[in-house]
């Protein structure tokens, strides 16, 4: 199986070509110029170096937030449109989870973290690659509360360890008796993680049932709060049009 998986989820721009379980090649930058500037060109220069026409993928991935929101518009609307122009699957993957897949073999809750500004942010938690808390947008020590609540409840004894970087926030004020520690070199997502979790998702359907199961035009952002656009006209009172965008975050709605 062929995959392109893709991320622009933040502030680096990644791409890789995976087949069956093996990284065929990736490319990563992170040099302060926009998406919207450097991912195709990445794309388009990582097929040609591997000479893979585009006709021969089996399948198209990419993050679909939470994130940079501009970011995630700029990745999935690529995704999408060069996966409907092939008729190929579209496989949305979490930012989080990606973030958070090289830590998969720990034996310790794994807690990726992505600042979004006022000491809140993007978070859920996972336990041997397994989800075991929500994706949600909160303030840090609400967070560090259900983390640690969960670790005390259901796996008594073992180390939290902290991904990404809204992680210094979390660790505020603990002591090394709370068992949580940051662990450097994960802050960004390896374009490797998003595509095995993208074949991992993929090889979960019947092959007959891909293309309709990962529909390319199903594939869509997942918000986890509103954007400040969004926010000042609730604020202004102006009427907003429904999009078909998942939110999660109930303080954010209001």
């Amino acid at each position: 199986m062929l995959i392109l998986a893709c991320d622009t989820s933040n502030r680096a721009c990644s791409s890789c070509l995976w087949k069956d379980g093996t990284c065929i090649d990736s490319a990563f930058r992170n040099d302060g110029l926009t998406h919207s500037q450097t991912f195709m060109p990445q794309v388009h220069a990582l097929m040609e170096k591997n000479h893979i026409e585009y006709e021969t993928l089996d399948a198209l991935a990419c993050t679909v937030g939470p994130g940079s929101f501009t970011g995630i518009r700029i990745g999935v609307s690529a995704v999408k449109t060069m996966a409907m122009a092939l008729e190929k699957p579209a496989v949305p993957v979490s930012s989080l989870e990606a973030m958070a897949y090289p830590l998969r073999d720990e034996d310790a809750l794994v807690v990726p973290l992505i600042d979004c500004r006022n000491h809140r942010a993007w978070s859920a938690a996972y336990y041997h690659g397994e989800q075991v808390l929500s994706e949600v947008a909160d303030d840090v020590d609400h967070i560090r509360e259900n983390c640690i609540s969960y670790r005390d409840t259901n796996l008594s004894g073992k180390k939290i360890l902290l991904v990404g970087n809204g992680a210094a926030m979390f660790l505020e004020g603990l002591s090394e008796e709370a068992l949580a520690e940051y662990r450097e070199g994960f802050d960004e997502i390896h374009p490797e993680s998003m595509a095995a979790i993208a074949e991992k998702t993929l090889l979960s359907e019947d092959e007959t049932t891909r293309n309709s199961a990962f529909a390319a035009d199903a594939l869509m952002p997942v918000y986890l709060a509103r954007t400040q656009a969004e926010r000042t006209a609730n604020e202004q009172g102006r009427e907003q049009v429904e999009v078909p965008i998942r939110y999660y975050s109930t303080q954010d709605e209001k």
